[in-house]
């Protein structure tokens, strides 16, 4: 069988960060809220003329130079996926095509895939799947960015619990016939109960132009289900979902959880942190926790590889990215790092 590995990433994280103090202050919410049950130290925010895109272009670029230590050349990539955040710099707007352009890569095709803060997990399924079934494919950009700590409002308080939201860049080249960082299993579920959870209103169909929108000065994303219905299904599902995808993964990939060596999850408090590890079976020790980063979209689960490897963490062996996205995407995919 085509063997799929991660022949390199990138990563660009904003120089300006917000401290927990300053979390609170913006939120609302007591200084030990922030850092003990949102497990928030600080986190990553652009500058308001720093767009998505470029982002995703800084670390698409850093991902496709270290690509060159594995044989990959620019030429190399037959296709570009945009795997990151649907706020982007335009509505009704393909990320993944200006990426193509701006990089220098004309002769391939690019397309978004949508699956909110899952994007990388569900990206590297996708990758490995294309190049499986493609043999004229050698190799698989993935280019996700967020820029949504612009787009949580510090009034709502159906949708504050998201001040975690952070900004970042992250990109991945995925190859075939790769005999490193190889990809493994993966399992996805979705429940469309929760679709409305959280949505941004302005510019749909339903609301083309929005005049709280406008008199806000900025969009803030919504939930239009009832906070109680949300949280009674929520807290209904997402543990079991989260415990499915990932307990699935690990046998997709003909291992079993001891077998594990780290798990890489979007950031979420600590406690719902634990309570995952626990239902599939992995102990704490064995994750890396953002407390430092936030929640930076599709970014979070290589984000934590590189920290993780930089500080002696992570060497080689079997690891798990597993995310949900809004909407809700349960996803969990496994690496043989190394």
């Amino acid at each position: 069988m085509t063997s799929v590995g991660i022949a390199s990433y990138g990563l660009h994280l904003p120089a300006s960060t917000q401290s927990a103090a300053a979390i609170a202050r913006r939120f609302h919410i007591p200084v030990g809220v922030v850092r003990e049950k949102q497990g928030l130290e600080r986190k990553h925010v652009s500058p308001p003329s720093l767009m998505p895109s470029t982002m995703g272009l800084r670390a698409a670029r850093s991902a496709l130079d270290r690509a060159r230590e594995a044989g990959i050349d620019r030429k190399d990539i037959g296709l570009v996926i945009y795997v990151g955040s649907q706020w982007k710099d335009y509505h009704i707007w393909l990320m993944s095509t200006f990426l193509q352009d701006r990089l220098g890569i004309p002769d391939c095709f690019a397309f978004d895939l949508s699956a909110m803060c899952a994007g990388v997990v569900f990206g590297l399924s996708t990758a490995k799947k294309f190049l499986v079934a493609d043999p004229d494919l050698r190799s698989v950009l993935l280019v996700g960015a967020s820029k949504e700590s612009y787009i949580v409002s510090p009034t709502d308080p159906s949708s504050r619990w998201m001040d975690n939201f952070a900004d970042a860049g992250v990109a991945v080249v995925v190859a075939r016939d790769l005999d490193r960082n190889v990809i493994l299993g993966s399992d996805f579920l979705s429940d469309g109960s929760l679709s409305l959870v959280p949505i941004e209103v302005g510019g749909g169909a339903r609301h083309p132009v929005y005049p709280a929108y406008a008199r806000a000065g900025r969009v803030f994303t919504e939930n239009l289900l009832p906070p109680a219905t949300f949280r009674r299904r929520m807290d209904a599902v997402s543990l079991p979902n989260f415990a499915r995808v990932i307990s699935r993964s690990v046998a997709r990939s003909a291992l079993t959880p001891d077998d594990i060596r780290m798990v890489f999850l979007n950031h979420m408090k600590p406690s719902f942190h634990r309570s995952i590890l626990e239902a599939v079976g992995i102990p704490e020790e064995r994750s890396y926790y953002l407390s430092r980063y936030g929640h930076s979209q599709s970014a979070d689960q290589i984000l934590g590889i590189d920290r993780a490897t930089a500080e002696g963490r992570l060497t080689e062996g079997p690891v798990v990215l597993a995310a949900a996205g809004s909407g809700y995407v349960w996803g969990s995919t496994v690496v043989r790092w190394g």
